[in-house]
């Protein structure tokens, strides 16, 4: 029988290493190396904080999991200056897309939209049980 338990990415890790460079030239025609580097920036007006981003390359692909901006601060480029500080992040890996998540009726999608971002699918019911629309942007190589 056959039996689920709790473990670590540690006592597994030999296992999906093995199993999953199996299928590597089915899935990706070559071998290939999953790897994850995690990010994290902040904007400073002097010593004060007035934003961050952080997120992960992984893989070819660098996901913006939290863009912040205080909102006294908006609409001076700081967004912007994240962002971009993100995109030269990604390409120092080799980042060929930039992915994102946002709330389908926030403002904010105008600004993701004006530096860039296409839409690519709407998340329905999604995190909180909100709507959510996913993003992304290519990066010339």
């Amino acid at each position: 029988m056959i039996k689920i338990v709790k473990t670590s990415k540690e006592l597994v890790k030999d296992f999906n290493e093995k199993a999953w460079h199996s299928v590597d030239l089915e899935h990706y025609g070559r071998r290939v190396e999953w790897k994850e580097r995690k990010f994290r920036f902040k904007a400073l007006d002097g010593k004060r904080i007035v934003g961050t981003i952080s997120g992960k390359f992984e893989s070819g692909v660098l996901h913006i999991g939290a863009l912040i901006v205080d909102k006294d601060e908006r609409k001076k480029g700081i967004g912007k200056a994240l962002m971009q500080k993100a995109e030269e992040f990604g390409a120092r890996f080799g980042a060929h897309k930039i992915y994102l998540q946002t709330g389908k009726n926030w403002e904010e999608r105008k600004f993701y939209e004006s530096i860039g971002y296409k839409r690519e699918t709407d998340l329905p019911n999604h995190y909180f049980n909100k709507d959510f629309v996913a993003y992304s942007k290519f990066l010339e190589s």
